[in-house]
């Protein structure tokens, strides 16, 4: 990529990752106000539970293999090789179809059953495995998905099946039948959320298809990654993937075991807010992904870490906005979007809300590491803070609740994006983190100077 070409894509890719993440985020966010007001507070605890898992297991089905994609996708195109691009996308549909499977049924019979018996105890939940076992195949794909388009550099796309398309269409069956019944329970409504669900998988299956930049069916015989090759390179992705969702997810299963549905509903309301802290950087690691493949192909890191610095000082922000926000507001917040019982999350809100700024301020350190095939590095990086989060949140949820939960996983959270930023630097060469004010100061001055002599000139 050149200059002009690296500043036209960052241009356009993040006005459309910002526009659909917003409009995803206020969608998402407005379906869950009208599930809290339509479901019971125990009823919405169960639905938290249930997309929890759902997301947990889709990870399994995944196998890491969206990860691989978008890093293989964007090398191939990056290369001029779209038929390559073709090949490993279809053996990565494949694999993804075969897992899937497989995992679902598992879920269904035995894993989901188990787990409702013996951690959670909830009669709502377990009347719901079999949705969580079709839901888990839907958000599956939805990744997938999402991770090609991400490596083809077509971020519209991306951001409509990353959530947009699926939140528009929930929020306007659960708004209809908000409207006319008025109350419902989860069994009723789970089962638009599926159907969501699928019109979503359609529609990415559909661009597939018909898309030119991906799509070379004249070559037959070609030189791409197996199947073997695939799954060796995501397998660490795969235990990263789940340490991750360990470390910043898992703290509802702690609650789900210690706590009644009602009070995981309240935790489970200022984890779903908690999400606007970090929507910036969401955005930058929307676009950055195909870039850092193709700078850091190139040996040009000096240029890389300039890109990766300022990215994440403008995603700072905001994100510093919405703290001081969650700091002053966050009953109030979450009162106004869920109603008043889940104004008992506002400490939870607060904390995690911490772990989450320390994320954007450290910048995208952790897709450095993978799109640069540093895969075991993050993967043992993401094993340790997640034993961290989960063992410190077990010693303090008997005595400390949500808040000690809270605590723990803020703490893990830390650890870990310390650690990748100076793997990041150790290995790849560059420093991910925000600008500091010296730094500003240079990049204002230098801008000023360059136009005092243009228009000297």
């Amino acid at each position: 990529m050149n200059q002009p070409s690296v500043k036209q894509y960052l241009i356009k890719g993040g006005t459309w990752a910002f526009a659909g993440k917003v409009a995803s985020l206020i969608m998402g966010l407005v379906l869950s106000s009208f599930l809290a007001r339509l479901l019971s507070p125990e009823d919405m605890g169960a639905y938290f539970l249930a997309l929890n898992l759902a997301t947990f297991f889709s990870i399994f089905s995944r196998m890491g293999v969206d990860n691989s994609l978008q890093r293989f996708v964007a090398e191939a195109l990056g290369r001029g090789q779209p038929h390559v691009a073709c090949t490993i996308i279809r053996k990565g549909l494949t694999l993804t179809l075969i897992s899937a499977l497989l995992v679902a049924v598992v879920v269904y019979l035995w894993v989901g059953p188990w787990v409702n018996q013996h951690l959670f105890t909830s009669e709502r939940l377990g009347n719901s495995i079999s949705f969580v076992s079709f839901w888990l195949i839907l958000l599956t794909f939805q990744n997938v998905f999402t991770a090609v388009f991400q490596g083809a550099q077509q971020i519209q796309k991306a951001v409509i099946v990353n959530g947009l398309l699926t939140s528009s269409v929930a929020t306007v069956f659960i708004a209809y039948y908000l409207m006319v019944k008025g109350q419902a329970l989860l069994s009723e409504v789970l089962p638009w959320i599926l159907i969501a669900g699928g019109c979503n998988i359609l529609f990415a299956l559909l661009a597939l298809m018909n898309n030119k930049t991906i799509s070379n069916k004249s070559v037959k015989k070609n030189k791409s990654v197996g199947y073997i090759g695939l799954i060796s390179h995501s397998w660490p992705l795969l235990v990263n993937a789940i340490m991750m969702f360990t470390l910043s997810q898992s703290g509802l299963w702690v609650m789900g075991a210690f706590a009644s549905d009602a009070e995981v509903a309240s935790y489970g309301a200022a984890i779903r807010m908690v999400v606007l802290t970090s929507m910036t950087l969401v955005i930058v690691n929307i676009i950055l992904p195909p870039l850092i493949v193709h700078l850091h192909a190139d040996n040009q890191k000096e240029r890389l870490e300039k890109v990766l610095r300022s990215t994440a000082t403008i995603a700072a922000i905001p994100a510093l906005a919405v703290l001081l926000c969650y700091i002053f507001l966050g009953g109030w917040i979450l009162e106004i979007v869920f109603g008043e019982h889940y104004r008992a999350g506002a400490t939870v809100l607060m904390i995690t809300s911490l772990g989450q700024v320390a994320n954007v301020l450290v910048g995208s350190c952790g897709y450095v590491l993978v799109m640069t095939g540093h895969n075991y590095l993050i993967m043992f990086i993401s094993i340790a803070s997640s034993v961290i989060a989960f063992t410190g949140s077990l010693l303090l949820v008997q005595s400390y609740g949500s808040t000690g939960v809270a605590i723990g996983y803020t703490f893990a959270m830390l650890v870990q994006q310390l650690a990748m930023l100076l793997f990041a630097r150790y290995r790849c060469g560059v420093w991910t983190h925000i600008l500091g004010m010296r730094y500003l100061v240079l990049i204002v001055r230098e801008r000023f100077r360059l136009r005092s002599r243009n228009e000297y000139k």
